[in-house]
């Protein structure tokens, strides 16, 4: 199946490219009906030219297509029983183009035969279909559309993230919302669950999702029983392109430039290469040799000396590396198409497809320096330190086919997404000293690390929607797929001792105790598969004269696992170790781990069985809930239920017992929105939810991360945490597209899972006993038209959204912390400028993001918090459309502030969270320079 999905680009690029192209002279209106009050889609409505020569109904998703129709001005009139009807005026039809309308519709307040016509401009129509989507959302959510996606600098989701309200990013790929780490986030595609593609946590990396194939993003800040109860800061809620209103083709280039890497000869390549590094995917050449795959699982005690010396042999020779290359600009591709076709009963047949690949150069350079610990700077004294520069050669492949067919009042869609990333990591360690025998003469050492990654994620869904009957009840179901695999062959490490005045050499261990961390090789494979299936059924009714909703429905996954990771240190298979290699007499880093090497001077390699080990993880998950959407009166709002879920997760390590758990819970959720005007609504909410282990987390290996320095080990005995979240919300909408909001929440967690930091840079997780959260929320997204009307502002856009977190933590150990909990942050800031002309080919924009000082790792009694410190990050893009508006000339620039990456120890962490310099010690800091990409976009038409 693996093999499968990695060819599945290139299968579906060659049953897809279309062919030649040319003008198109006709053009089309398509677009949505909505109730002007809930924000549903409404089915069979009637959409037609006011002459009457064309006309449509909309399908089960409230679409319609108005198609074949000369450039020109034209009036649109929409009908619907029971509702009054919409005469649209200026709607402007151009050759070649899909002009888009959303039309929103008020019931009758009457049974009076004379039928009552509401009259309105094309842009008022826009305006108050927007409205209605925005203010008549079941609960608290905020999201970002397809514009303003296209409208920014973004290249993946996870950039876009960035701009959606109380979210920021970590590590430019894990989303964090209202300051909460990742692990308190669901993440979900076509509303299907998403695969971790993370080994160690629960996490989605948003980074491997490029943003041209996303349509629009849903975060959603509190629970309804139709979602899952498993988060606490949001769930997010990705949806990929659907069927296009008309036939497309769409080809874009982009070439970018890095400050520190771009033309510049000081890129340091790992060598060798494999066959197919340049398309993203792993030859095989990297893998664990046949000779130790045999005998692995007696390695350790079942084999001689000798024999580790024969196996050593086995594994290539691949330490080689060239400096001083330079890096050309990175390159990325983007192919599009897509058609929609409706027959003669108005049934509807259609397809998306893209495929996209880059390519390029990246860098970051900075330093480390690790303490005793101790929570008390006057006591801290240097263990050791070193420059670390990373060098990474990337290349990512991707592609996304969707179908979809609506006859009558249902419809079929399959969707799929496909992406493959691959890097290879040069780490380069130099003017390291190391302090623990001593302050004043310190050993002295350089080396290296290369490290191979390839991840990537599918996913595919089969999914459908049924309106049955007269009542127009609606059945929904979909059977989901998704895989997520990450492969990391042969991560080579190299220590070298340094010795003033001496020669270099390296140093073998014993046996009994090999040191990969600081020469040897791991080899590390993961593979998770998710199979899910749920069905929901929502029947409206009337009660109070108002239309009201049950929905109930349920679902079953099966997730599984496979990780296996060997962690294998060159020793010494003759003496009793600490045996130095000099790397004199024609000895080189090159060659000295060579077949004739390894025999001369008695190498082999020894697994270090507290880091390797096999495991198998399962989990099972059933969930049902039922739901009512009920409207009180003409202002009132309130959608409750409740969700059961059962959740029953196993790990088994190879040679080891069996680890259950099992758990049941009920989730009651609670959503009310009062209406106070047209514009502004007022809303409150509360939930129970959970946050469940990762099979990583419950894994008691270690594993040496070398990029950061920290062991990181699990811990089988973590619990469950359940977490009671309040939400209190106002929100003021001034016109369409604007918002204004203010909101306050509050989340109690019992048994909170965090990772600490035990000391000597060893990580693991624990259950603190409980801890408190309370935070605000502002949001506004304004036209400035109203400083200077008519002026050049009516074409500019503000927009702000800020948070603020206050927590309390009571730790496993008793003690009381008046700080973030692990992973959280205590405010966030994004802001941006949007300058679009109306009328002209141009626009500009300029967005602003910081995220305050991140809890990294806790400590335990005595020890030292890490805290990550907080950078201010600016965007900006600049585009115009070029030939008829067929074509897009972008420039964007990414972190033009190129701000360092830091962590520091926080000594006045009790009090005080924030970076202080005169106390406080930073430990790691990395520059990554600043992006500037310059894309170039070209759309092709096709006749009729």
């Amino acid at each position: 199946m693996q093999k499968f999905t990695r060819l599945f680009p290139f299968i579906i690029l060659s049953f897809l490219i279309s062919s030649n192209s040319f003008a198109q002279s006709l053009g089309k209106i398509a677009g949505k009906v909505i109730d002007q009050k809930t924000g549903e889609t409404l089915i069979g409505a009637t959409v037609g030219l006011q002459s009457g020569s064309k006309g449509a109904a909309t399908n089960v998703e409230g679409r319609y297509i108005l198609s074949g129709l000369q450039p020109g001005k034209y009036s649109i009139v929409v009908k619907y029983i029971g509702y009054q009807s919409k005469s649209v005026s200026d709607v402007e039809v151009q050759a070649g183009a899909v002009t888009s309308l959303d039309v929103a519709l008020t019931q009758s307040s009457t049974q009076a035969l004379n039928e009552v016509v509401v009259k309105a401009t094309y842009r008022q129509a826009s305006v108050n279909a927007l409205y209605a989507r925005q203010k008549n959302s079941i609960q608290l959510s905020d999201g970002i559309s397809a514009d303003m996606i296209r409208k920014s600098p973004d290249r993946n989701t996870g950039d876009v993230l960035k701009r959606v309200s109380g979210t920021s990013v970590q590590e430019g790929k894990f989303v964090v919302i209202r300051g909460l780490s990742e692990r308190y986030n669901n993440n979900m595609m076509n509303g299907t669950t998403l695969p971790s593609s993370e080994p160690d946590k629960k996490a989605f990396a948003f980074d491997i999702i490029p943003s041209s194939l996303v349509d629009n993003i849903i975060v959603y800040k509190t629970a309804t029983p139709d979602l899952p109860g498993d988060f606490a800061g949001g769930t997010i809620n990705t949806i990929t392109k659907d069927i296009p209103d008309s036939r497309f083709l769409e080809v874009a280039l982009s070439v970018g430039y890095n400050s520190k890497t771009t033309l510049k000869n000081n890129f340091i390549d790992a060598r060798p290469n494999g066959k197919y590094d340049f398309l993203g995917f792993d030859d095989g050449s990297r893998k664990l040799p046949a000779a130790y795959s045999n005998v692995k699982k007696d390695y350790t005690s079942g084999t001689t000396s000798a024999e580790k010396i024969a196996i050593a042999q086995q594994f290539p020779n691949t330490f080689y590396y060239k400096e001083g290359q330079m890096s050309l600009p990175n390159i990325g591709f983007q192919f599009s198409t897509g058609n929609s076709k409706i027959n003669t009963n108005g049934n509807r047949l259609g397809y998306n497809f893209s495929l996209n690949y880059s390519n390029g150069h990246r860098a970051s350079f900075g330093d480390r320096i690790g303490y005793t610990g101790f929570n008390d700077a006057s006591k801290e004294l240097p263990l050791y330190s070193f420059d670390r520069n990373t060098y990474t050669n990337y290349k990512s492949l991707g592609g996304l086919l969707n179908f979809a067919y609506t006859f009558g009042k249902n419809k079929i869609a399959w969707r799929n997404l496909y992406n493959n990333d691959f890097s290879v990591d040069f780490e380069q360690t130099n003017n390291a000293l190391n302090f623990e025998a001593g302050q004043t003469d310190p050993l002295r050492y350089k080396g290296y690390s290369v490290e191979t990654t390839q991840n990537g994620i599918y996913t595919s869904t089969l999914e459908g929607q049924h309106t049955l009957g007269k009542k127009n009840i609606i059945f929904d179901w979909n059977a989901s797929y998704g895989l997520s695999y990450r492969n990391q062959p042969d991560q080579r490490i190299v220590t070298i001792y340094t010795p003033l005045n001496q020669p270099e050499y390296i140093s073998l261990s014993s046996e009994n105790s090999p040191k990969p961390n600081d020469l040897g090789r791991v080899y590390s494979k993961l593979n998770e598969n998710i199979y899910g299936a749920k069905a929901n059924l929502a029947v409206p009714f009337k009660w109070l004269n108002e239309s009201q909703k049950l929905k109930f429905g349920g679902l079953i996954s099966h997730r599984d696992r496979d990780f296996s990771i060997d962690a294998l240190g060159y020793t010494d298979a003759i003496g009793f170790g600490n045996k130095a290699i000099p790397l004199t007499g024609g000895y080189t880093i090159f060659n000295v781990f060579s077949p004739q090497s390894i025999a001369q001077n008695g190498i082999d390699l020894s697994r270090l069985d507290l880091s390797s080990t096999d495991y198998k993880g399962k989990a099972d998950q059933d969930a049902g809930y039922v739901m009512l959407d009920n409207k009180l009166n003409k202002k009132i709002r309130l959608v409750w239920g409740a969700r059961v879920e059962r959740y029953a997760q196993s790990l088994k390590p190879l040679g080891q017992t069996e680890q259950k758990y099992n758990n049941t819970d009920v989730l009651p959720s609670g959503n009310l929105t009062y209406s106070l005007s047209e514009k502004v609504n007022l809303r409150a909410a509360y939930f129970r939810s959970v946050n469940r282990p990762e099979f990583r987390e419950l894994a008691s290996f270690r594993y040496f991360d070398y990029q950061t320095n920290f062991i990181v080990s699990g811990n089988p005995d973590l619990q469950r945490s359940i977490i009671d979240n309040a939400d209190l919300r106002f929100e003021y909408y001034p016109s369409g597209g604007e918002i204004i909001s203010v909101s306050a929440f509050y989340k109690k967690f019992k048994n909170p899972i965090e990772q600490i930091n035990q000391g000597n840079d060893i990580l693991t997780y624990q259950n603190a006993l409980n801890a408190k959260d309370f935070g605000f929320e502002a949001e506004m997204r304004k036209k400035l038209n109203f400083i200077a009307e008519g002026s050049f502002l009516n074409d500019v856009t503000f927009y702000v959204n800020a948070s603020y977190i206050n927590a309390k933590v009571k730790l496993a150990d008793g003690r009381n912390a008046s700080t973030p909990l692990q992973g959280q942050s205590p405010y966030l800031i994004n802001s941006g400028l949007y300058y679009t002309p109306e009328g002209t080919d141009f626009s500009f924009n300029v967005l602003y993001n910081r995220i305050g000082e991140r809890l990294r790792f806790r400590a335990v009694t005595g020890g030292v918090d890490i805290y990550e410190k907080p950078r201010n990050v600016i965007d900006m893009q600049l585009s115009k459309a070029l030939f008829k508006k067929r074509a897009e000339l972008k420039l964007t620039v990414s972190d033009l502030l190129a701000q360092p990456f830091a962590l520091y120890n926080n000594y006045g962490s009790s009090g005080s969270t924030a970076y202080n310099a005169k106390e406080d010690k930073i430990i790691q800091s990395r520059y990554s320079g600043f992006g500037t990409t310059l894309s170039f976009k070209y759309n092709f038409s096709f006749k009729k």
